[in-house]
């Protein structure tokens, strides 16, 4: 499976993801998701088995999952490494209430105080520590996904324990006939879709 897919083109993998997509989406508001969100189950996502592997074990973990070399790194391109708190600006993500914490799980009081401790996000390249309820991981390489595997992102809401994917690094697409176009940073309510699938069905 994993030849097939290393050997499928953007164009062809988003058409895929499009096509086992949920009718069942968030329609887009202004505190976000602010481009309506589409949902797709994790046991029909077309992707080889160690990126569902790694979304399970983000899900499940007992504390924060970092595969860093350095946990300070925000950066860090190894597949499962924690990247940076995630801004979540624009709202393609649901907006959370990051004072939340103070109220959440276990495991949310420990990936929050993990991110603010080691993941300042790079937001305009100066970000602060301030914690979303957000973090970002590096979810892909160029293995197998040599048009652009590297640009692969997991967001985890680690307050709610959802969990979210971006295929082509926060831009979203549009198609014009055979060939696909990336649109970055899409405007909200643009009609565009949202850079973003939630995954469910762990």
């Amino acid at each position: 499976m994993s030849e097939v897919i290393g050997r499928t083109s953007s164009y062809e993998f988003i058409r895929a993801l499009e096509a086992v997509a949920s009718p069942d989406f968030i329609g887009a508001r202004k505190e976000g998701p602010v481009l309506d969100l589409y949902k797709i189950d994790l046991r029909r996502l077309p992707v080889e088995d160690r990126m569902k592997d790694l979304m399970r074990a983000i899900m499940r973990s007992a504390s924060p999952y970092d595969c860093s070399a350095n946990r300070a790194s925000i950066g860090d391109d190894t597949m499962g490494a924690m990247r940076q708190i995630h801004a979540n600006t624009p709202r393609y993500l649901p907006g959370l209430n990051p004072d939340a914490a103070t109220n959440a799980s276990g495991r949310g009081k420990l990936y929050h105080a993990y991110a603010q401790a080691n993941k300042h996000h790079s937001a305009d390249r100066g970000g602060g520590n301030v914690a979303t309820g957000y973090v970002e991981y590096t979810a892909g390489d160029l293995e197998t996904y040599s048009w652009g595997g590297n640009r692969f992102r997991i967001v985890f809401d680690y307050l709610n324990s959802k969990l979210y994917f971006a295929p082509l690094h926060y831009a979203s697409w549009k198609f014009e006939g055979s060939r696909m176009d990336t649109v970055d940073k899409p405007s909200p309510f643009s009609g565009h879709p949202n850079p973003f699938f939630w995954i469910t069905e762990f």
